[in-house]
């Protein structure tokens, strides 16, 4: 698309009537409308929406503007989680665990991707199902995809250690109980995942350790990327996405003082 419709896109998006629900971060609903513009101008392959903080009314209103822009759209359940490695527990209840997440995303409802090439749908489904990175798909760089899922991992692991340790559980029966029972267990902090999104707040990924620490990585060079994407568009869209990330800012360092306070 050229400039003036993508900047046709952006005040439809703007315009859109929409309840809030869970979606209450003005940040990720500027970023929403960035990212579907990135798709739009083929800077990006496609944009999930409704994975994290969901709105079905939200969700509603970018499919019909996307879709009356010429992009295409598809529902489909929620990401299952990408396992790159087995993690070093009973195989069980790894396939117990799995088995929960296909049917807890069965109650979550959908998604929706939008995009523009139609020989991505394929590509989609599989992410979708956990099969494939979803990296190229989503136009994020695959280290930190790669290093989100391995957090994920680490944290299964680390909360059946807990299990082991705090109850004496000793095989995959014990761990699907307590995991039933919503069991508590201490996790230490090295291995909690650190997400680092202040580090490049114009993207929705969090990069990994290596590009965290490196104004010339590969998720540094997406961030700017977008951000000149914003500026070029509408540099009052750029503010507003400024002023949303000074404000995002603000709420987690009051939240982190609070922590350390108590």
């Amino acid at each position: 698309m050229q400039d003036a419709a993508l900047r046709a896109l952006l005040r439809d998006l703007q315009r859109a009537q929409f309840d809030r629900e869970a979606k209450a971060s003005d940040l990720e609903i500027l970023l929403d409308f960035l990212e579907i513009i990135a798709v739009a101008a083929g800077d990006k392959p496609a944009h999930l929406q409704g994975q994290g903080m969901r709105s079905r009314s939200f969700m509603h209103a970018v499919r019909n503007v996307a879709a009356s822009h010429g992009l295409l759209v598809m529902e489909t359940g929620p990401l299952l989680p990408r396992f790159l490695r087995a993690p070093d527990y009973d195989p069980r209840f790894l396939e117990w665990e799995r088995q929960r997440d296909r049917e807890e995303r069965a109650r979550e409802g959908r998604v929706l991707w939008v995009y523009r090439d139609r020989d991505l749908e394929p590509a989609i489904r599989n992410a979708t199902e956990g099969e494939t990175d979803v990296s190229a798909l989503l136009g994020y760089p695959e280290c930190c995809v790669r290093e989100h899922f391995e957090a994920g991992i680490r944290l299964a692991e680390a909360t059946v250690r807990g299990y082991q340790t705090r109850y004496g559980a000793k095989d995959a029966a014990d761990f699907i109980r307590l995991a039933k029972a919503n069991a508590p267990v201490t996790i230490s902090p090295a291995d909690r995942p650190v997400i680092r999104h202040d580090v490049f707040p114009y993207v929705q990924f969090a990069p990994c350790r290596e590009c965290a620490a490196s104004g010339a990585s590969p998720a540094a060079a997406i961030n700017w990327a977008m951000k000149r994407l914003a500026a070029r568009l509408s540099p009052a869209f750029q503010r507003a996405i400024d002023k949303a990330i000074k404000a995002e800012v603000g709420a987690r360092q009051l939240t982190e003082r609070a922590r350390s306070s108590t």
